[in-house]
């Protein structure tokens, strides 16, 4: 980080600006974990063509699940956004051409590289488990000898042009919808500057009316939630505002708030008003996600390890294959049919792709350093 957004006044050993740094660091890695278990889903596992459970009828299972993955966890990806609007325009003083092209340049590295790079990796690991793991897959979706073309553009951007069963709008390695929209955030900054310029906070309300009126707002490149929380970061980058300090000053009451939020929507109160209720709840999440982290890293509770930091986008650009393996594998193998077990699979099995992308990234790095930076767009 470059530039103070407030003068140095000194909190405890830290400068203002050293606690901004440190919790926007620290705030990484836990992201990603909440990533991978929003990912951890049971509720679609396919094996040759048959559904291997219903969650539903195993309660303490679903509510475990709803607790963390459709609950807790989603403020990550919003706060990713919200931070990654904040860092790109930091220490922008003017948006000149030059700026925004030597923004771009910089991002084709960090973002546009990895994306096409973790794509391809993914439809490579596809062909070689429909030839040779045939009998772990839904059978479902078209095979990849038979791809066209168009078929292996779609990929990269939106597989449901390829697979007309698909759901989502989703590149073929999913969880990269989200460096898909960043993307598409990113090119539209020029725009999203000058309105900040203009209209100030009233420009963020905007984008965040839009986003509570249907926060489930997906096209391909076109989210509501990237738009809203990639502009809210800017505004207060713009606006040379120390978020972590802000967000702190209001503890406890975003923490009380949330956890009441979180006690509401876990036992089913404002089901008529569910996108209300889930849009406050991440809201609530990601300032007391801020504000603690910033809290305990103030106090020297909380130090920054820059390993985890560094393996944080690694973990988030492997993970769905792994995972997607690792939970059919052992849905083969020992066939769950009670909560207990399901539990055991939902905890084991983030863990072990988690502690196993360490492992990986720790090799590489090692090894490869070059490579490993050119696939992680220069996070060493």
């Amino acid at each position: 980080m470059e530039r103070e957004h407030s003068h140095p006044s000194t909190l405890g050993y830290l400068t203002s600006e050293q606690l901004l740094s440190n919790t926007i660091d620290f705030l990484r890695f836990p992201l990603i974990v909440g990533v991978v278990f929003i990912h951890t889903d049971f509720s679609n596992i396919i094996i040759q063509g048959a559904r291997q459970v219903d969650i539903g009828q195993f309660a303490v299972f679903a509510q475990v699940f709803f607790l963390f993955s459709k609950l807790v966890f989603e403020v990550c990806v919003p706060l990713f956004f919200f931070i990654s609007g904040f860092l790109f325009f930091y220490g922008t003083e003017s948006f000149s051409f030059l700026d925004y092209f030597n923004k771009l340049r910089k991002r084709i590295n960090s973002l546009l590289i990895p994306y096409i790079f973790w794509n391809l990796l993914v439809l490579l690991f596809f062909f070689f488990a429909q030839t040779f793991f045939g009998e772990l897959l839904s059978g479902s979706n078209k095979p990849i000898v038979q791809y066209s073309v168009a078929d292996w553009l779609w990929s990269l951007w939106d597989t449901s042009h390829v697979h007309g069963q698909a759901a989502k709008n989703l590149p073929i390695n999913s969880p990269f919808w989200f460096i898909r929209d960043l993307m598409v955030v990113v090119l539209l900054s020029p725009i999203i500057y000058f309105v900040i310029r203009k209209l100030g906070i009233f420009a963020v309300l905007i984008t965040g009316v839009v986003w509570v009126l249907n926060p489930y707002f997906y096209l391909p490149g076109w989210s509501s939630v990237s738009f809203f929380f990639f502009s809210a970061g800017a505004y207060f980058s713009l606006y040379n505002k120390n978020f972590v300090l802000i967000f702190k000053s209001f503890l406890p009451w975003p923490l009380i708030c949330y956890m009441l939020l979180i006690v509401a929507a876990f036992y089913g109160f404002g089901k008529g008003g569910w996108s209300y209720l889930y849009c406050t709840n991440v809201l609530l999440g990601l300032i007391s996600a801020v504000a603690v982290t910033g809290y305990f890293i103030e106090k020297g509770s909380w130090c920054t390890n820059h390993f985890l930091v560094s393996a944080s986008f690694f973990i988030f650009a492997y993970h769905r294959l792994p995972l997607v393996f690792i939970i059919k594998f052992l849905f083969s193998w020992v066939k769950p049919q009670t909560d207990v077990m399901l539990l055991f699979i939902y905890f084991v099995c983030p863990a072990c792709v988690i502690l196993l992308g360490l492992l990986f990234f720790w090799v590489l790095r090692r090894l490869l350093p070059t490579f490993t930076a050119f696939i992680c767009g220069g996070r060493l």
